[in-house]
């Protein structure tokens, strides 16, 4: 190869980072990854999920210890001081009504007639009898003496019959706060800016959030406790997570290859000229992903970086045959065994790409990566390598151990196909007691830490089930609240009998037009001469001047919409309880402490709602995950024994080469069922990627297309030695999800390189 050639060669992987550190994006929450909902509901929550205003809000709790209370000036000065932060945009406490008392005073008035009532006909027949106006007017008396005399002045301006106050009299008593009167702690909500799950930034400001209490608490000599939970927590000990997995997994791999790659073939040169290859590939593989899906996920990289670990077999193969010939003979050995490369390359391949149809999101980015990786790697193989290894000295290696196992596998062939059947026996009896997973969040055991943490600082807040709420849906939003308002009556319904202890919806911060125009008419309708005089006469009996209340001009209310309430500091608590998509609007009604199956049989009878819960969610995704990956594992098989049949022409020996791959799954599988591990959808990828990998040691091994036998063996186990190590490295990850994928695939990986002499009676062309 020319020189220029072999620079512009090794100039490759400088000039592809330089493209990925100007283009790529990275991400590394772990919804991103995993969830994705099965319709346009579950799309709609999960986006909101990872960017709404819900998922940029902090939970904060200050705790007092040795039995005090939290004073409330330190909490002031921590919440004006919290505001200075750098994309926090608001602040506020949780049992602070400040702001929402005074939207009720200003705002609300004007539109009392069409909020007063979900159920207008008999409230209006008990309001406008003689009992009910002369009640009417004495609380009116009693509240304009009252010290908070001057709210309650500007709201009679406009609704003289406190309509208002009825709306909204249920908020304390069907709250979702908390109010128990504990101050051994303060609860403060912070918003910030930033998407939630941009955890550079949420990092930045959950650091700058200790800081400024730390610097508080000394300065004031306290002795308080800071606690914090949220999506952005979550998504910043993630990424820290899937951080340190990349990096210890990318070192701790890259290094044990490097060092097994010159235990094998002794020379500097060719390490440095295989493993530019490999960055190059791995580069290519981002930059690709990143064109497809607009993004890199963390735990694609994490788990791409096995990908060293299979791509180097095709070099790892063309150099064991290569190395063992004269310079001038090597590019026709690469030829001889490129059939065979290439066909283990694409069923390799068939595996990752299958991952894509699995509907797991994080897969579908695997399954690019890898896909394209090898595929860079085979044609790399095939048309750079011999070139840049074209003058290296010859060099036979040879692997311990390797050849005596084929030999002893050759002669007691009978005796251990005997015992092969036997632990297939055996292994079958232990998939009858089978146990696959059902919770999700069983594969996130090292995040427990948190979720205890956000239960404990919830219950302190809210007397809301985070997590579980009734989903109404509609194509508009006002399609959405006229449902909405149909669930309300019966959950009211449900509170009665007490299978509900309370929820949070909509009303009465916010009505659909058509509610709001009905309560108006009814009410116009009631506005007749006499009840106009009975209204005057109680305000006559209590002393009120009947001249400024008096005269009930209700007849020409507005309405009111989902923008106006939203400019109002209302919309710190309504914002979270609906989503807007394109063609679709969700109301979440959160519930407090209820009885799921009542809830779910008293809403079978409206076709709009349903009783939500996201761990039901993530359940029933990891049941359709499974199924899915069931689905896959069958087709990858049946696709790559389709292609293996298409090469041979011979069902024996297709089912001979498939064998090993298949049976080193199926032992595995039956190992985890004795020893009582759940079998997640995880399992069933490492499944499948076991036979994607394997299958390689067996067109090897059954083609032998260089003619010895022994040599073919020793290079598939330097090749098995390398994939086992890659994915044997993530046993080290604290992620759960990785460390199944590396017990699977490293297991199976060595499994199905013993059995090839075992099951494959190979061409014995010339064994030496």
């Amino acid at each position: 190869m020319a020189k220029w050639k072999c620079l512009g060669f090794y100039l490759l992987p400088p000039i592809l980072l330089l493209a990925i550190f100007l283009t790529v994006h990275f991400k590394t929450d772990l919804s991103a990854f995993i969830i994705a909902g099965e319709n346009s509901e579950e799309v709609l929550l999960a986006s909101e999920m990872q960017s709404g205003k819900l998922s940029r809000r902090y939970l904060i709790s200050v705790a007092a210890t040795e039995g005090k209370n939290v004073a409330h000036d330190f909490i002031e000065i921590f919440q004006k001081e919290l505001r200075s932060i750098r994309s926090v945009n608001n602040v506020w406490s949780s049992k602070n009504k400040n702001d929402i008392y005074q939207t009720i005073r200003a705002f609300y008035p004007e539109y009392s007639a069409g909020i007063f009532s979900l159920k207008p006909e008999p409230y209006l027949s008990n309001l406008f009898s003689e009992h009910g106006l002369e009640k009417q007017a004495i609380l009116l008396k009693k509240l304009l003496l009252s010290p908070q005399s001057g709210m309650f002045k500007s709201i009679v301006i406009h609704d003289p019959l406190l309509l208002t106050l009825s709306g909204f009299e249920g908020i304390r008593s069907g709250s979702h706060e908390n109010m128990m009167n504990d101050q051994a702690y303060q609860n403060l909500i912070l918003e910030t800016t930033a998407p939630g799950l941009d955890a550079n930034q949420q990092s930045r400001i959950q650091s700058d959030i200790y800081k400024l209490f730390k610097q508080l608490v000394l300065k004031q000599s306290k002795n308080y406790k800071l606690e914090m939970t949220g999506v952005p927590v979550f998504a910043t000990a993630t990424q820290k997570l899937i951080q340190g997995d990349i990096i210890k997994i990318s070192l701790i791999s890259s290094v044990l290859l490097m060092v097994l790659f010159l235990l094998v073939f002794r020379s500097f040169s060719v390490l440095f000229n295989v493993f530019t290859i490999l960055i190059t590939v791995i580069l290519s593989a981002i930059l690709i992903t990143n064109i497809v899906f607009g993004y890199v996920h963390g735990m694609t990289i994490a788990i791409g970086s096995t990908l060293v670990g299979i791509c180097i077999d095709f070099p790892i193969h063309a150099l064991a045959h290569s190395q063992a010939v004269k310079p001038n003979q090597r590019a026709l050995v690469i030829s001889r065994i490129w059939p065979s490369m290439l066909l283990g390359g694409v069923t390799t391949m068939i595996g990752y790409i299958a991952l894509g149809f699995s509907g797991y999101p994080g897969f579908q980015q695997v399954a690019v990566f890898s896909g394209s990786g090898i595929l860079i790697s085979l044609l790399m193989t095939r048309f750079i390598l011999p070139h840049l290894n074209a003058k290296k000295n010859s060099h036979k290696f040879s692997f311990p151990f390797v050849i005596p196992w084929m030999q002893f596998c050759r002669r007691n062939r009978s005796l251990l196909v005997m015992l092969l059947v036997l632990i297939l026996v055996i292994s079958s009896f232990g998939l009858q007691s089978i146990r696959w997973l059902s919770d999700m969040q069983e594969l996130t055991p090292e995040l427990n830490y948190l979720k205890s943490n956000d239960q404990r600082i919830r219950a302190r807040m809210t007397s809301i089930e985070p997590g579980r709420f009734v989903l109404v849906k509609g194509d508009t939003v006002e399609d959405a609240l006229q449902n909405s308002e149909k669930v309300y009556s019966l959950l009211e319904q449900l509170k009665s009998r007490g299978e509900l202890s309370s929820y949070f919806g909509l009303y009465p911060w916010l009505l659909s037009i058509q509610k709001q125009e009905q309560n108006q008419l009814l009410l116009r309708s009631h506005l007749t001469d006499i009840n106009i005089s009975n209204w005057k006469k109680a305000l006559m009996s209590q002393g009120l001047s009947v001249s400024h209340l008096g005269s009930l001009e209700y007849s020409n209310k507005s309405t009111f919409t989902l923008d106006q309430v939203l400019r109002t500091p209302v919309s710190k608590l309504i914002d979270g309880h609906i989503i807007i998509g394109n063609n679709q609007a969700l109301v979440m009604i959160w519930l407090a402490k209820h009885n799921p199956e009542a809830i779910k049989l008293a809403l079978a009878s409206v076709e709009s709602a349903n009783y939500f819960s996201q761990r039901e969610m993530l359940n029933k995704m990891t049941v359709e995950y499974m199924t899915r990956a069931k689905r896959l594992l069958t087709m990858g098989l049946v696709i790559i024994g389709f292609l293996l049949l298409f090469r041979y022409k011979n069902v024996r020996i297709t089912i001979q080469t498939l064998m090993p791959a298949v049976l080193a799954a199926f032992i595995i599988l039956a190992v985890w069922s004795y020893a009582g591990e759940a079998i997640s959808f995880l399992h069933l990828v490492g499944f499948l990627l076991v036979v994607a990998i394997c299958v390689d040691y067996g067109i090897f091994y059954q083609e032998n297309r260089s003619g010895d036998l022994s040599l073919t063996y020793q290079a598939m186990a330097a090749s098995m030695c390398t994939s086992s190590v890659a994915f044997g490295s993530m046993l080290l990850a604290e992620s759960t999800s990785l460390r199944l994928l590396s017990g699977v695939v490293a297991c199976g990986v060595i499994l199905g390189f013993l059995l090839c002499p075992l099951v494959i009676r190979a061409s014995l062309t010339d064994d030496k």
